[in-house]
């Protein structure tokens, strides 16, 4: 039976530690997702619904939902070196994708009769957002950066790392195309041209003109000085030049 104690104990605990679990895929090297029984939680969850817990499980659900993606956007942000940036940030994208779908299936029985039937969203919906909220928001300015040097240098980092991140993000949310059109574009094989493309394109060239002004500001560039930028956007630290120095050098020599 479910009531305030049993809830706290023993059914909250094991629905929050999956749910982390999903979020992180760090954590899936001590605890690979199918050491749980998804059987078993889906009928936690809905033996707790059934008892009347839907609402608290709906706020206790999006709290940690919350609080994980602002941890893992918070490390993102944290760390300044384009290539442990670009393989965490590649990680998560990925994990996102995989865990969205994991846990819509899990949730099933809570998503359609409490989220999409009382309060008319989905539990997708709320995945995405808070996915947009503290890690593509979050990280824009770096993940346009990032994504036009991938652009303009084809072997800065590994083509399918860069693959993987355009799908993952593809299919989380299909309007994250604006980070990069031209990218998304060229390198995703089942990718379908929206409507509003050129739009889209406009919208990711008024951002990199937004991020450059910004960089210069930063530099004392003043508005009325000539200025020339040797790339779309300029980025926040000596280690990524370096690196993409490094590239440029070694694509020379071959």
């Amino acid at each position: 039976k479910v009531n305030e104690g049993t809830y706290e104990t023993t059914f909250w605990p094991q629905i929050s530690g999956f749910v982390q679990n999903a979020l992180q895929a760090s954590l899936q090297i001590e605890r690979p997702l199918h050491t749980y029984s998804h059987e078993e939680l889906y009928r936690s969850i809905y033996w707790m619904c059934w008892q009347g817990f839907q609402k608290r499980l709906y706020s206790d659900l999006t709290s940690v939902i919350e609080k994980t993606l602002e941890i893992l956007g918070n490390q993102l942000e944290n760390d300044k070196q384009l290539n442990t940036w670009f393989t965490n940030f590649q990680q998560i994208c990925v994990n996102h994708a995989k865990a969205t779908e994991i846990l819509e299936s899990v949730f099933a029985y809570l998503d359609k009769t409490y989220i999409q039937c009382i309060l008319r969203e989905n539990l997708r919906d709320v995945l995405v957002d808070r996915f947009q909220r503290h890690i593509t928001e979050k990280s824009e300015m770096r993940i346009i950066y990032t994504f036009n040097l991938v652009l303009n240098n084809p072997g800065l980092l590994e083509l399918n790392a860069v693959k993987d991140v355009l799908k993952a993000m593809y299919k989380i949310n299909a309007d994250n195309i604006y980070l990069n059109p031209t990218l998304f574009l060229d390198l995703i094989e089942d990718f379908k041209i929206p409507t509003n493309f050129e739009d889209i394109r406009a919208r990711h060239t008024t951002l990199e003109t937004k991020y450059q002004l910004e960089k210069l500001k930063s530099e004392g560039w003043e508005p009325g000085q000539s200025f020339q930028s040797k790339r779309p956007i300029a980025m926040v630290n000596e280690g990524d030049e370096k690196q993409e120095e490094e590239s440029s050098a070694k694509r020379r020599q071959c």
